[in-house]
């Protein structure tokens, strides 16, 4: 047998990721393989990393001959953290009844509909991170790997900040909804059926749309509209807009209906509504209290106000006010709700701020008499007292002057609102009495068509 060196060939990849060898045994007398030789072989290759030393000896030991063993590989590069959504206001849903203090449970209050402002921060997505880095069999570093990324859709209502492009916020003030995989923001809170017990009170920053009715001893309060597409009973609703309800609004007088602006409805009965501009009935007002901050109407063919009151700064027109039965009927214009109060507070303010000035005089007074019997000197204390007291006095005037001047546009407000008018277009029936500022006049007779205005000081009744 003829003598044979071992022999071994090496073999990389073209990224220099792993080195592999090919090995043939030595025959007869032929030379070993040894761990040495395949050390200088790798060097010359410049392969200086990652060498597998158990595997040189496997190879360098082996009988056989042996193909593409791994004798040298690279550190992987790491992968780096996924992208991800950082959010910072919760979605709740309104599912459980809420517990009192004392342990009972309140099944009304179903907790609150997540509402955002507009700006509010809503998420972040947070970039995908890269790994640590690798090295190949050669030495040369290999570069980390990127995360997978998200694309982020804004939603309706939201958007992204305008110097932070990976943070979304909201531009409109509404409910926070997650629709489709993307996060909106709606500014009309639905209720699909009824205000009862399985939707509970509803408070809402935006306006509130309902497609059913609004149950008795429930309440529904909302910063924008809301609109009631069926009835409304002994309930409450408050809105910083307008209030729309298709139906009626009866019950036994426990109901309110309340809107910083118009309210829409087509007939009331014995429950209380208050407008802060209009009110404008499409049907008859029965034993109700009506509260308009500008005008009620009811111009409608059945358009009548029967019972109760109906009190507006500007203007109450119907149809007819009162009925055939002679039911007491109160129309009261001219009279702003909160008028005088606003007045009753200013004239209060004024006499304080002048109460207090008084008191100041005579304070200022003592101390400029101390001084002089003092020789011209205070004690600090005193000295540090009579400035904080000058420094008060100075802006007195300045506070009265701006007092006066809210009091007197009252007063022109006041003398607008006694242009007002009531005014019914068919009818007005006995018992039915009308109210221009502080006077009034009644009627104990049916009669036809009529304007109620001052005139000269007096109430007048035009036939139209």
């Amino acid at each position: 047998m003829a003598d044979i060196d071992a022999a071994i060939e090496i073999h990389t990849t073209s990224a220099n990721l792993r080195a592999t060898a090919d090995y043939t045994p030595s025959e007869g007398a032929g030379e070993l393989l040894t761990v040495g030789t395949v050390l200088e072989k790798l060097s010359e290759l410049g392969i200086t990393h990652g060498i597998q030393m158990d595997a040189i000896k496997y190879v360098c030991e082996s009988t056989r001959s042996l193909k593409a063993v791994v004798i040298a590989e690279a550190v992987a590069p790491g992968v780096g953290e996924n992208a991800r959504i950082e959010q910072y206001v919760s979605i709740s849903k309104r599912s459980k009844a809420v517990e009192r203090e004392d342990g009972s449970v309140d099944y009304r209050d179903l907790g609150e509909i997540t509402s955002v402002s507009k700006g509010q921060n809503l998420f972040r997505r947070i970039p995908p991170t890269v790994g640590a880095p690798g090295i190949d069999i050669t030495g040369t570093e290999i570069p980390g790997l990127l995360g997978k990324d998200i694309k982020v859709i804004p939603g309706n209502g939201t958007a992204f900040d305008e110097s932070d492009p990976d943070l979304v916020v909201a531009v409109a003030e509404g409910e926070l909804i997650f629709k489709g995989g993307v996060l909106h923001v709606s500014e009309i809170h639905d209720v699909k059926g009824d205000v009862d017990y399985s939707s509970g009170n509803l408070k809402f920053l935006g306006s509130i749309r309902i497609k059913g009715s609004v149950k008795a001893g429930f309440t529904v309060e909302a910063g924008g509209s809301v609109q009631v597409n069926g009835n409304v009973e002994d309930a409450t609703i408050i809105a910083g807009s307008d209030i729309t309800v298709m139906g009626g609004f009866a019950g036994t007088g426990q109901g309110l209906i309340q809107a910083s602006r118009d309210v829409f409805i087509k007939f009331v009965e014995n429950q209380r509504v208050e407008a802060g501009r209009d009110i404008i009935l499409n049907g008859i007002s029965y034993h109700s209290i009506l509260r308009a901050g500008r005008s009620i109407l009811a111009k409608c063919s059945n358009g009548t106000i029967v019972g109760g009151t109906a009190e507006a700064k500007f203007a109450v027109e119907a149809c007819r006010f009162g009925s055939v039965a002679c039911v007491p009927t109160t129309i009261r214009v001219g009279i702003d709700p909160t008028l005088a109060e606003r007045m009753k507070a200013i004239d209060e303010e004024i006499a304080q701020t002048q109460e207090s000035h008084d008191k100041l005089e005579q304070s200022v007074i003592y101390l400029y008499k101390m001084k002089i019997d003092r020789g011209g000197q205070l004690p600090p204390d005193k000295a540090a007292l009579l400035q904080k007291l000058e420094l008060v006095r100075k802006g007195i005037p300045d506070r009265l002057e701006r007092l006066k001047e809210q009091k007197q546009s009252l007063l022109q407000e006041q003398e607008n609102v006694e242009k007002a008018s009531a005014q019914a277009d068919a009818s007005v029936f006995p018992k039915v009495r009308v109210y221009i500022g502080n006077q009034w006049v009644g009627n104990e007779d049916t009669l036809g068509p009529s304007v109620y205005r001052i005139f000269e000081g007096d109430i007048i009744r035009l036939s139209k």
